[in-house]
């Protein structure tokens, strides 16, 4: 699991909606009325050794009368590290109304073992161990058109501890945020043509945090076919900005939401930046294949030498479509980056 809890809990999509890619828009229905979906997990990297889980899902149409809806998600996670990380999670996206609501939510637990490279004069890797409780809720309204509004509240509690009191915190996050979203992909489980633009605010306000901070996360989303039904070329820019007292928890890491090759954890820092570019092709109705490249720097990081450092990323994987009717995938992706590497179970595309 190379999501640390900051991006669980505050881009939940990122772990598992955006990653997992459930399906949130665009006419992605099932032809059933409800449909379970048995998904295992594997993963790989240099810090948490090999990675098992399951996320068993259902997929549903809440409501016979609304043929306008994308089909609702509900589903459990487990997942559990050679390293000792693990977590547990229930959560799910709803589409209510002709698609003029949408709620997420999620909710769950877990341990993270990971570690961060501390520059002169202790030049070494420090592990450290994160014990979590979350519970994230977004509603969103469409208000015109393709654009949808949101709210979002998010509760986290964090203890980070490490072997030599390099780092020690403890502390329980309340954050209420806004989200902006427009939303013109032609098929979003799979699109082919179109974009999607997201903007997000979460603040942790004083009233209800010991510590008080805020976050902008920008996303942008471009997909367009030059074969038709048999390829698509993906572009996405991704931007994240942390203000305030920051928790160590609330740093962006390389290699977390986007820019594949990169797993140890390294490169950290209050703002990210990120581009990458992804090539897919469908060499038959049920396989493809993905190239990818991008491109990430941090400011403000944990080690200042590493503030502006260009931190490319390529890497190429595998799609085996296990449902037609969205078109959703599963398969793998095995990225290469600055002195590392990942490999990575995808549930569909990483974005």
């Amino acid at each position: 699991m190379k999501n640390h809890l900051l991006t669980v809990l505050v881009l939940l999509a990122s772990i598992t909606l955006t990653k997992a890619q459930l399906p949130s828009g665009g006419g992605d229905r099932i032809k059933e009325d409800f449909k379970f979906i048995p998904l295992p997990y594997l993963d790989f990297n240099k810090s948490y050794g090999w990675t098992i889980g399951a996320f068993p899902m259902a997929m549903y149409n809440p409501s016979k009368k609304d043929t306008i809806s994308p089909s609702s998600v509900g589903g459990l996670g487990v997942m559990y590290s050679e390293n000792g990380t693990w977590y547990g999670m229930g959560f799910g996206m709803n589409y209510l109304n002709e698609d003029q609501w949408r709620l997420t939510y999620a909710l769950g637990f877990g341990n993270d073992n990971f570690q961060f490279y501390a520059n002169n004069p202790i030049n070494r890797w420090i592990p450290y161990t994160t014990q979590s409780d979350f519970i994230y809720l977004d509603v969103k309204k469409r208000v015109w058109s393709d654009l949808f509004f949101g709210a979002n509240y998010l509760y986290s509690r964090l203890k980070t501890t490490t072997e030599y009191d390099v780092l020690e915190s403890e502390n329980t996050l309340n954050g209420v945020g806004l989200e902006a979203t427009f939303d013109r992909r032609s098929n979003v489980t799979y699109p082919r043509s179109g974009y999607q633009a997201t903007i997000y605010y979460i603040s942790y306000p004083k009233a209800f945090n010991d510590i008080v901070s805020n976050q902008i996360i920008i996303d942008y989303n471009h997909y367009f076919s030059t074969r038709q039904e048999k390829d698509v070329i993906a572009l996405r820019f991704h931007s994240g900005l942390a203000i305030g007292q920051i928790d160590f928890n609330q740093q962006f890491i390389v290699g977390e939401t986007d820019i594949r090759g990169y797993s140890k954890g390294q490169y950290r820092g209050n703002y990210l930046l990120a581009i990458q570019g992804e090539y897919r092709y469908n060499f038959h109705d049920r396989l493809g294949l993905v190239g990818f490249i991008g491109l990430a720097t941090v400011f403000e990081s944990s080690n200042p030498s590493n503030d502006g450092e260009l931190l490319p990323g390529i890497g190429t994987g595998f799609r085996y479509t296990y449902m037609k009717d969205t078109h959703s995938n599963v398969g793998f992706d095995v990225g290469f980056g600055k002195d590392d590497w990942s490999f990575s179970l995808m549930f569909s595309e990483a974005f």
